[in-house]
């Protein structure tokens, strides 16, 4: 597993490189606030939180009695990475703006 940092989820499945990416050719013209780093970390931390908690419940609530155990098994590995994710963004989001940088 990834190590966390200001720049991507513990898990690794959330840069901020894509994110940045996503956000550069999605809008004409970035928002103000894209240009303050402590801000664009909090909005990353934002959009980690909400991407890897709707992952997490659409994989759940696939899951059945008669799901086959190994797919059960890895289902729940993933949505306990995803909440991870999550439980990360939330405390990024909280932290004081000078440590983002």
């Amino acid at each position: 597993m990834a190590t966390p940092s200001a720049e991507r989820s513990p898990s690794g499945l959330f840069r901020m490189a894509a994110w940045e990416g996503d956000m550069e050719r999605r809008h004409a013209q970035l928002p103000r606030w894209y240009w303050d780093r402590a801000q664009r970390h909090r909005q990353f931390a934002r959009w980690v939180e909400a991407e890897a908690d709707g992952m997490a419940m659409q994989l759940a609530r696939h899951l059945r009695p008669d799901t086959p155990p190994e797919t059960a098994g890895a289902v729940l590995r993933t949505v306990e990475l995803l909440a991870r994710d999550a439980e990360w963004a939330r405390h990024t989001d909280e932290q004081p703006a000078e440590r983002a940088a």
